[in-house]
């Protein structure tokens, strides 16, 4: 009898908690003006901790969360943490993973990546696009400020959850304390 595998749903749920809290943050924010966007920091641990196949399941589901409320056409952000999540998981062998150095610059790259992939995308549509690059040179700039803030306190939650529900992230296993 098999048991069923709660890892894809540990990273889902950590990341709904970040999306969420990003809302409220740009909630506030919006009275100056910025956005703030963490798609990196969503790909990040599922890439670099977690098992291919587990972080895939919980990324596409992320990305279709994150495409229902971001004004981009359905599946786009999918597609986009689908490729930054198989890169980061073909070198994930070849690089130093553990600590948060390494997760907070592979969440930095992987957002400056999405984030212009998704301004390349978004530009187009507004009426006056030479003006809307320098608002998005400020958002991605305070985007990454954030990242480099947050970074360590969200992969150390996600690996304090997967602790708590007694497994490992790569093989699955039950840990034993």
């Amino acid at each position: 009898m098999r048991r069923s595998d709660p890892r894809w749903l540990i990273v889902f749920l950590a990341n709904l908690l970040l999306w969420w809290l990003t809302g409220m943050a740009n909630d506030y924010l919006a009275t100056f003006s910025v956005h703030l966007y963490l798609g990196g920091l969503l790909v990040a641990y599922a890439s670099l901790q977690v098992d291919r196949q587990q972080g895939f399941v919980a990324l596409m589901l992320t990305g279709l969360m994150v495409d229902s409320v971001e004004p981009v056409p359905f599946g786009t952000s999918m597609l986009l943490f689908g490729v930054v999540h198989a890169t980061l998981v073909y070198g994930r062998q070849r690089l130093p993973r553990d600590g948060a150095i390494f997760g907070t610059i592979a969440a930095l790259f992987s957002n400056l990546f999405l984030f212009i992939a998704l301004s390349f995308l978004l530009v187009g549509a507004n009426p006056r696009p030479g003006e809307a690059w320098l608002r998005l040179f400020v958002d991605l700039l305070a985007s990454q400020v954030v990242i480099i803030v947050i970074t360590p306190w969200f992969l150390a939650l996600q690996s304090r959850a997967m602790e708590f529900a007694q497994i490992h992230p790569e093989t699955g296993r039950r840990l034993t304390l």
